[in-house]
């Protein structure tokens, strides 16, 4: 069997992270590596390890009455 790899450049960190995403998921893709500028100035992979430690397992479990939560929301903006 023969691999065969495709390079991609893309503007901006973000785009590369949803791109590598995306092929993660297409069931012949075998691996997906990227490879950052160093000079970027972003902050995506600290703002993308923030998002990866929150723990969103039954975020919403303990909401008995969903209507009283939507309400109790709203009511915090006014």
């Amino acid at each position: 069997m023969s691999m065969s790899t495709v390079s991609i450049t893309v503007e901006y960190a973000n785009q590369a992270l949803m791109l590598a995403d995306w092929l993660k998921n297409i069931r012949f893709v075998r691996e997906v590596n990227i490879h950052h500028n160093d000079s970027s100035s972003s902050n995506v992979h600290a703002v993308q390890r923030a998002l990866d430690s929150i723990k969103t397992d039954n975020i919403l479990a303990n909401i008995t009455n969903p209507v009283a939560y939507q309400k109790m929301i709203r009511d915090e903006w006014n």
